[in-house]
């Protein structure tokens, strides 16, 4: 049994070791669009945003495969892109030299990818005698039964099953409360349709500025989907950060940029000497010309091949790099980024340095943000506020908080633990999210929020079976 409709699920889905005989179940509540998820999903042909969102770097980093997919479909992949708010007018020169890995693809295509190679695996499962089975439901408990697991669904019925994989996704977004106004949104996806009748013309002044808590890519996508419903001209957003900067763009040049080597001379004693020494290192890299593609995969790859054990011998000071490290590195499309610069010369975007203290109603169906910055406490009022700060650390969906509950999985500082084939304290039963910052004996270096390393990890567990 595999709970979940995302990647992860698709991916325990695919490599589980199957025998002619066994059963497959996936239930969750997309798994008729088995690998999409939330973050790869598809919209309504006629809905103006449908490609409007892009991945937040280049085709060839997101999947190795996928250069390849595209360019069997490409006069397909050329209108859906075609029909993104700047089509290709940032990277026309990669489309020209067919240069597929470079590009910044609308993720609904990706998600496409993920469902063809999913559909294949399932399909191959089907041809050896899997039975199959996708159960578009929610799974609402899961509990133990005379040594089988017993799992109830939204509708009451149960179902029972001898071995479940988890896939439920990451945190859930931090929430605002009850009482915020009629258009405060804790987060943009899944939320289009509702932030698009608020930003009708006839429900939106001219003038008025939807506010963003956080300035990540989510913060980029609100901007795409204004650019998708509105004239540009009437764009108005104003951003709020505690520290004002922006994600990075992940351009992958021609010909392309070697990966840096880190020059990292561990062991530290403590996460603050590490930083110290990466800060130190990657200005080192950036006076030599290096940006942040070739910052990034130099990176990553080094840091899965040394592993972070040899540079920070104590665990617990291990544990404290995972947020600060990731921030080091964070990237963003890189037209979106461009779109931002030009609009934000423009004046039709601001960024505001401050934190979000609470959400609340305002007057005249807006809602009121208490804001803390350098100057201290103020009130900003807006009539659309939606969160872009990315998820809470500490607030997980059902299943998650079901899991922690019961103990089955470990709560360590800001993420989850699980054993070394994604095992938890139960037997038959994996689990695998971007939640996980530990894995085994393995302190994660960076999150868990790429679809190949997420993909690589269910495949040594399932090797490993």
């Amino acid at each position: 049994m595999v709970i979940g409709d995302g990647a992860v699920a698709a991916a325990f889905a695919a490599l589980a070791p199957f025998r002619t005989g066994d059963r497959l179940t996936v239930i969750g509540p997309g798994s008729a669009q088995l690998g999409r998820g939330l973050a790869y999903a598809d919209h309504p042909p006629d809905a103006p945003w449908r490609d409007g969102y892009l991945l937040n770097s280049p085709a060839g980093t997101v999947d190795p495969a996928f250069p390849d997919w595209v360019a069997e479909r490409w006069p397909e992949v050329a209108a859906r892109k075609a029909r993104h708010p700047r089509g290709t007018a940032f990277d026309a020169d990669a489309v020209a030299a067919e240069d597929h890995a470079a590009l910044f693809l609308p993720r609904a295509v990706f998600g496409d990818y993920l469902r063809d190679r999913t559909d294949a695996a399932l399909a191959a499962h089907h041809e050896r005698g899997v039975r199959v089975t996708l159960r578009p439901a929610i799974v609402t408990d899961l509990a133990l039964d005379r040594g089988r697991f017993r799992l109830t669904l939204s509708d009451g019925q149960q179902m029972q099953a001898d071995s479940v994989d988890v896939a439920t996704g990451g945190p859930a977004p931090a929430r605002f409360g009850a009482d915020t106004g009629p258009a405060a949104f804790e987060q943009l996806y899944g939320n289009e349709a509702a932030i698009a009748a608020s930003l009708r013309p006839d429900a939106l002044r001219p003038d008025a500025e939807v506010l963003c808590l956080g300035a990540n890519a989510a913060m980029l996508d609100v901007m795409r989907l204004m650019q998708c419903l509105l004239p540009e001209d009437r764009i108005r957003m104003a951003v709020l950060s505690p520290s004002g900067l922006l994600p990075e763009p992940l351009i992958w040049t021609r010909p392309r940029g070697a990966p840096v080597t880190p020059d990292l001379h561990g062991p530290y004693p403590d996460a603050a000497a590490f930083l110290a020494a990466v800060d130190a290192d990657l200005a080192a890299h950036r006076a030599k010309g290096a940006r942040m593609a070739e910052l990034r995969r130099g990176y990553r790859a080094y840091l899965d091949q040394v592993g972070l054990a040899a540079l920070i011998p104590d665990i617990d000071e291990r544990r404290r790099v995972i947020g600060p490290l990731d921030r080091r590195f964070r990237r963003g499309t890189a037209d979106s980024l461009a779109d931002f610069d030009r609009l934000s010369h423009a004046g039709q975007i601001r960024i505001i340095r401050a934190n979000v203290d609470y959400v609340v109603a305002g007057a005249d169906r807006t809602t009121r943000v208490r804001v803390t910055g350098p100057e201290g406490p103020s009130d900003l009022s807006a009539p659309i506020v939606i969160n872009c700060a990315g998820p809470d650390p500490q607030a997980y969906e059902l299943m998650t908080a079901g899991l922690i509950a019961r103990g089955w999985i470990e709560r360590i500082g800001q993420g989850l633990r699980v054993g070394a084939g994604l095992e938890t304290r139960i037997p038959g039963l994996r689990y695998l999210s971007p939640a996980v910052t530990e894995i085994g004996d393995e302190v994660m270096a960076l999150p868990l929020y790429d679809v190949d390393r997420l993909t690589t990890y269910v495949r040594r567990a399932s090797r490993a079976t």
